[in-house]
Protein backbone atom coordinates (compact mmCIF):
# COMPACT_ATOMS: atom_id res chain seq x y z
CA UNK A 1 0.00 0.00 0.00
CA UNK A 2 1.35 3.41 -0.88
CA UNK A 3 0.18 6.97 -0.73
CA UNK A 4 -0.33 8.80 -4.01
CA UNK A 5 2.05 11.53 -5.15
CA UNK A 6 0.80 14.72 -3.49
CA UNK A 7 0.39 18.09 -5.11
CA UNK A 8 2.04 20.77 -2.99
CA UNK A 9 -0.55 22.59 -0.90
CA UNK A 10 0.40 24.35 2.33
CA UNK A 11 -1.58 22.94 5.27
CA UNK A 12 -1.64 23.68 9.01
CA UNK A 13 -3.05 21.49 11.77
CA UNK A 14 -5.71 23.15 13.97
CA UNK A 15 -7.81 21.95 16.90
CA UNK A 16 -11.56 22.53 16.65
CA UNK A 17 -13.78 23.23 19.66
CA UNK A 18 -14.64 19.57 20.32
CA UNK A 19 -10.92 18.77 20.55
CA UNK A 20 -10.71 17.02 17.17
CA UNK A 21 -8.32 18.24 14.49
CA UNK A 22 -9.00 20.00 11.25
CA UNK A 23 -6.64 21.39 8.63
CA UNK A 24 -6.27 24.91 7.29
CA UNK A 25 -5.60 25.06 3.56
CA UNK A 26 -3.61 28.24 3.08
CA UNK A 27 -4.12 28.81 -0.65
CA UNK A 28 -7.86 29.34 -0.14
CA UNK A 29 -7.78 30.34 3.57
CA UNK A 30 -10.32 27.67 4.46
CA UNK A 31 -10.49 24.84 6.99
CA UNK A 32 -11.57 21.30 6.12
CA UNK A 33 -14.17 21.24 8.92
CA UNK A 34 -16.15 23.49 11.23
CA UNK A 35 -14.16 25.36 13.89
CA UNK A 36 -16.98 24.42 16.26
CA UNK A 37 -16.10 20.73 16.10
CA UNK A 38 -14.83 18.61 13.23
CA UNK A 39 -16.16 15.29 14.52
CA UNK A 40 -19.36 16.88 15.84
CA UNK A 41 -20.14 18.31 12.39
CA UNK A 42 -19.33 15.11 10.52
CA UNK A 43 -21.46 12.95 12.83
CA UNK A 44 -24.37 15.39 12.64
CA UNK A 45 -24.43 16.07 8.90
CA UNK A 46 -23.18 12.90 7.25
CA UNK A 47 -23.70 10.07 9.71
CA UNK A 48 -26.94 11.07 11.42
CA UNK A 49 -28.76 12.98 8.66
CA UNK A 50 -27.30 10.71 5.97
CA UNK A 51 -26.61 7.15 7.07
CA UNK A 52 -28.98 6.99 10.03
CA UNK A 53 -31.73 8.34 7.79
CA UNK A 54 -31.13 5.50 5.30
CA UNK A 55 -30.96 2.97 8.14
CA UNK A 56 -34.42 4.14 9.19
CA UNK A 57 -35.56 3.48 5.61
CA UNK A 58 -34.39 -0.14 6.12
CA UNK A 59 -31.31 -0.02 3.88
CA UNK A 60 -28.98 -2.96 4.59
CA UNK A 61 -26.45 -1.95 1.94
CA UNK A 62 -25.47 1.65 1.11
CA UNK A 63 -23.36 2.89 -1.79
CA UNK A 64 -21.80 6.24 -0.94
CA UNK A 65 -20.18 8.87 -3.15
CA UNK A 66 -18.11 11.40 -1.21
CA UNK A 67 -17.14 14.69 -2.82
CA UNK A 68 -13.99 15.58 -0.86
CA UNK A 69 -12.08 12.81 0.97
CA UNK A 70 -9.98 15.44 2.73
CA UNK A 71 -8.76 14.18 6.10
CA UNK A 72 -10.68 10.91 5.85
CA UNK A 73 -12.91 11.84 8.80
CA UNK A 74 -16.24 11.07 7.10
CA UNK A 75 -14.85 7.80 5.78
CA UNK A 76 -13.67 6.50 9.16
CA UNK A 77 -16.97 7.48 10.82
CA UNK A 78 -18.88 5.72 8.01
CA UNK A 79 -16.68 2.65 8.61
CA UNK A 80 -17.55 2.72 12.29
CA UNK A 81 -21.26 3.10 11.44
CA UNK A 82 -21.09 0.09 9.11
CA UNK A 83 -19.46 -2.06 11.79
CA UNK A 84 -21.84 -1.05 14.56
CA UNK A 85 -25.01 -1.44 12.47
CA UNK A 86 -23.91 -4.40 10.31
CA UNK A 87 -24.82 -2.45 7.18
CA UNK A 88 -22.64 -3.04 4.12
CA UNK A 89 -21.14 0.17 2.78
CA UNK A 90 -19.34 0.69 -0.52
CA UNK A 91 -17.56 4.03 -0.21
CA UNK A 92 -16.23 5.82 -3.29
CA UNK A 93 -14.51 9.09 -2.47
CA UNK A 94 -13.16 11.82 -4.76
CA UNK A 95 -10.16 13.98 -3.89
CA UNK A 96 -8.12 15.95 -6.43
CA UNK A 97 -5.61 17.12 -3.80
CA UNK A 98 -4.75 14.27 -1.39
CA UNK A 99 -3.14 15.36 1.85
CA UNK A 100 0.37 14.01 2.56
CA UNK A 101 0.52 10.83 4.64
CA UNK A 102 2.77 12.49 7.23
CA UNK A 103 0.04 15.07 7.93
CA UNK A 104 -2.71 12.45 8.02
CA UNK A 105 -0.74 10.55 10.64
CA UNK A 106 -0.77 13.60 12.94
CA UNK A 107 -4.59 13.86 12.98
CA UNK A 108 -6.00 12.92 16.38
CA UNK A 109 -9.21 11.22 15.25
CA UNK A 110 -8.15 7.87 16.67
CA UNK A 111 -8.54 9.41 20.16
CA UNK A 112 -12.29 9.58 19.48
CA UNK A 113 -12.77 6.18 17.82
CA UNK A 114 -13.72 2.72 19.07
CA UNK A 115 -10.66 0.62 19.88
CA UNK A 116 -11.14 -1.80 16.99
CA UNK A 117 -11.52 1.11 14.53
CA UNK A 118 -8.28 2.94 15.35
CA UNK A 119 -5.96 0.91 13.11
CA UNK A 120 -8.32 1.32 10.16
CA UNK A 121 -7.82 5.10 10.02
CA UNK A 122 -4.18 4.67 9.03
CA UNK A 123 -5.21 2.08 6.43
CA UNK A 124 -7.61 4.57 4.83
CA UNK A 125 -4.73 6.89 4.06
CA UNK A 126 -2.32 4.18 2.93
CA UNK A 127 -4.39 2.10 0.51
CA UNK A 128 -3.60 2.79 -3.14
CA UNK A 129 -5.67 5.27 -5.05
CA UNK A 130 -8.09 4.06 -7.75
CA UNK A 131 -8.29 0.50 -6.27
CA UNK A 132 -11.30 -0.86 -4.34
CA UNK A 133 -10.27 -2.25 -0.94
CA UNK A 134 -12.35 -4.41 1.40
CA UNK A 135 -11.42 -3.22 4.88
CA UNK A 136 -13.99 -5.38 6.68
CA UNK A 137 -16.96 -7.60 5.75
CA UNK A 138 -19.09 -4.45 6.00
CA UNK A 139 -16.91 -1.76 4.44
CA UNK A 140 -15.06 -1.31 1.16
CA UNK A 141 -13.45 1.90 -0.11
CA UNK A 142 -12.14 3.27 -3.38
CA UNK A 143 -10.27 6.58 -3.32
CA UNK A 144 -10.30 8.34 -6.69
CA UNK A 145 -7.88 11.19 -7.39
CA UNK A 146 -10.31 13.26 -9.43
CA UNK A 147 -12.60 16.25 -9.41
CA UNK A 148 -16.34 15.64 -9.57
CA UNK A 149 -16.36 17.34 -12.97
CA UNK A 150 -14.05 14.65 -14.38
CA UNK A 151 -15.54 11.64 -12.58
CA UNK A 152 -17.76 9.19 -14.44
CA UNK A 153 -20.08 6.54 -13.01
CA UNK A 154 -23.17 4.56 -14.02
CA UNK A 155 -26.51 6.26 -13.62
CA UNK A 156 -28.64 5.22 -10.64
CA UNK A 157 -25.66 3.77 -8.75
CA UNK A 158 -25.34 5.60 -5.41
CA UNK A 159 -27.72 5.68 -2.46
CA UNK A 160 -26.07 8.62 -0.73
CA UNK A 161 -23.70 11.46 -1.58
CA UNK A 162 -21.63 13.21 1.08
CA UNK A 163 -21.23 16.65 -0.54
CA UNK A 164 -18.29 17.86 1.53
CA UNK A 165 -16.34 20.17 -0.75
CA UNK A 166 -15.01 23.51 0.45
CA UNK A 167 -17.63 26.28 0.65
CA UNK A 168 -19.11 27.73 -2.57
CA UNK A 169 -17.26 31.00 -1.91
CA UNK A 170 -13.96 29.08 -2.01
CA UNK A 171 -14.64 26.35 -4.59
CA UNK A 172 -17.53 27.62 -6.71
CA UNK A 173 -16.89 25.19 -9.57
CA UNK A 174 -17.74 22.16 -7.40
CA UNK A 175 -21.17 23.58 -6.54
CA UNK A 176 -22.20 24.44 -10.08
CA UNK A 177 -25.56 23.25 -11.41
CA UNK A 178 -24.00 20.77 -13.86
CA UNK A 179 -22.37 18.89 -10.96
CA UNK A 180 -25.62 18.76 -8.99
CA UNK A 181 -27.36 17.38 -12.06
CA UNK A 182 -24.54 14.86 -12.51
CA UNK A 183 -24.89 13.59 -8.94
CA UNK A 184 -28.68 13.41 -9.40
CA UNK A 185 -28.12 11.14 -12.40
CA UNK A 186 -25.67 8.99 -10.39
CA UNK A 187 -28.22 8.56 -7.59
CA UNK A 188 -30.81 5.81 -7.26
CA UNK A 189 -34.50 6.63 -6.76
CA UNK A 190 -35.08 7.77 -3.15
CA UNK A 191 -31.32 8.24 -2.70
CA UNK A 192 -30.02 11.33 -0.95
CA UNK A 193 -27.39 14.06 -0.93
CA UNK A 194 -26.35 15.53 2.42
CA UNK A 195 -24.21 18.60 3.02
CA UNK A 196 -23.40 21.20 5.64
CA UNK A 197 -24.10 23.93 3.06
CA UNK A 198 -27.39 25.82 3.08
CA UNK A 199 -26.57 28.64 0.66
CA UNK A 200 -29.61 30.03 -1.14
CA UNK A 201 -28.28 29.66 -4.69
CA UNK A 202 -27.18 26.11 -3.95
CA UNK A 203 -30.69 25.17 -2.79
CA UNK A 204 -32.22 26.78 -5.88
CA UNK A 205 -29.80 24.88 -8.12
CA UNK A 206 -30.64 21.60 -6.38
CA UNK A 207 -34.32 22.18 -7.18
CA UNK A 208 -33.45 23.04 -10.78
CA UNK A 209 -31.62 19.70 -10.99
CA UNK A 210 -34.84 17.97 -9.82
CA UNK A 211 -33.81 17.28 -6.22
CA UNK A 212 -36.41 17.59 -3.44
CA UNK A 213 -34.72 19.86 -0.89
CA UNK A 214 -35.13 19.42 2.87
CA UNK A 215 -33.85 22.13 5.21
CA UNK A 216 -32.66 20.59 8.48
CA UNK A 217 -31.10 21.99 11.63
CA UNK A 218 -27.37 22.41 11.10
CA UNK A 219 -24.61 21.11 13.34
CA UNK A 220 -24.61 23.52 16.34
CA UNK A 221 -24.29 26.44 16.22
CA UNK A 222 -25.15 26.42 12.48
CA UNK A 223 -28.79 27.14 11.86
CA UNK A 224 -29.33 25.01 8.76
CA UNK A 225 -28.03 22.20 6.55
CA UNK A 226 -29.49 20.44 3.52
CA UNK A 227 -30.65 16.94 2.71
CA UNK A 228 -31.81 16.50 -0.88
CA UNK A 229 -33.82 13.48 -2.06
CA UNK A 230 -34.17 11.99 -5.52
CA UNK A 231 -37.89 11.31 -5.26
Amino acid sequence: MSNTINKKIELSLLESKDGSHTLLRHDISETYHSHNGAIQESLWVFIDKGLNYLKQQNYDTIKILEVGFGTGLNAILAYEFAQQNKIKIEYITLEPFPIPLEIAQKLNYIDFLQEDTKAIFSNLHQVDWEEMYQLSPYFSIQKVESTLENYQMDENYFDCTFYDAFAPSKQAEVWQLSNLQKVFDFTRKNGILVTYCAQGQFKRDLKTASWKVEKLDGAPPKREMVRAIKS
